[in-house]
């Protein structure tokens, strides 16, 4: 599933290739994806022009000069190419975008996927992204502003991370070696952590996204023109390597039950 390293990146090159392109048709294969019917969605983007493509977490925004914005998540990941014509286009998608040019991009969802178009006036209240909280990539994303995040909280430390409403971006994906190179129990509680930690905790959210981000974000992950990112298994540190011995004191990798999702963790680096 794409989080906040290949969400950045695809957002980016969308808006390299994109901007200033003159909408000439939109194909929604699959309607229960979007929010109206297709026939409402062509009327209200046809001939418009793309002025800015951005993300808000793990939401990519498309604002068109006409008022509109088309609204783009990839779910639980999806196939979101660009094509320089029609020749090069993905075979298979549920969405496709045409411009006036004869280029294009699809986007193939492999699970909850959407596309919806919100008109500026709606795009502050739009329920999917109106409590979207700022990312760590966000230069307002200081220490000082994390220490106050944290401030008072006593919810256990994972969900309030995965909790897209207090930081954006960040997925179960990232999420194990985060708390292990902050050597944190995804289950303590931020009550019971110290200044020390909440700053090696905000250091590890940083390092972890960072270096994805600079080796081209997760290597099972294609971006905007099919290229796979750089961010292989082998960066992972205690993610996905359950029996395996753990890269700082040897001990096995455990997974474990947290909510509804697994954590892999050192059960001797990151003891509750």
């Amino acid at each position: 599933m794409a989080e906040l390293p290949e969400i950045t990146k695809l957002a980016g090159q969308m808006k390299d290739s994109l901007c200033g392109k003159t909408i000439q048709s939109v194909i929604l294969l699959q309607e229960k994806c979007s929010n109206i019917p297709t026939d409402e969605f062509q009327k209200r983007v046809a001939g418009a022009k793309i002025k800015d493509v951005r993300n808000k977490g793990k939401w990519i925004i498309t604002s068109l000069d006409n008022g509109e914005n088309i609204l783009l998540s990839l779910g639980m990941g999806a196939d979101v190419l660009y094509f320089d014509n029609e020749n090069n286009q993905a075979e298979k998608y549920q969405v496709k975008v045409a411009f006036s040019d004869g280029s294009g991009y699809t986007a193939r969802f492999w699970w909850f996927g959407k596309f919806l178009l919100v008109s500026d006036a709606e795009l502050p209240s739009e329920p999917n992204t109106k409590n979207i909280a700022i990312d760590p990539f966000d230069e307002r994303f200081t220490p000082d502003y994390f220490l106050s995040l944290l401030k008072g909280k006593k919810t256990q430390i994972k969900a309030f991370l995965m909790d897209q409403s207090n930081v954006s971006g960040i997925g179960n994906m990232y999420m194990h070696d985060i708390l292990f190179k902050a050597r944190l129990h995804p289950k303590k509680k931020i009550s019971d952590m110290n200044g020390d930690e909440i700053r090696l905790l905000y250091n590890s959210i940083k390092d972890i996204l960072n270096l994805s981000r600079e080796k081209g974000s997760f290597a099972y992950e294609s971006d905007f023109f099919g290229q796979k990112g750089g961010y292989t298994m082998d960066y992972f540190l205690v993610g996905y390597k359950e029996n395996q011995p753990c890269p700082v004191c040897g001990e096995t990798i455990v997974s474990i039950k947290t909510g509804s999702t697994a954590s892999y963790i050192c059960p001797e680096c990151q003891k509750l």
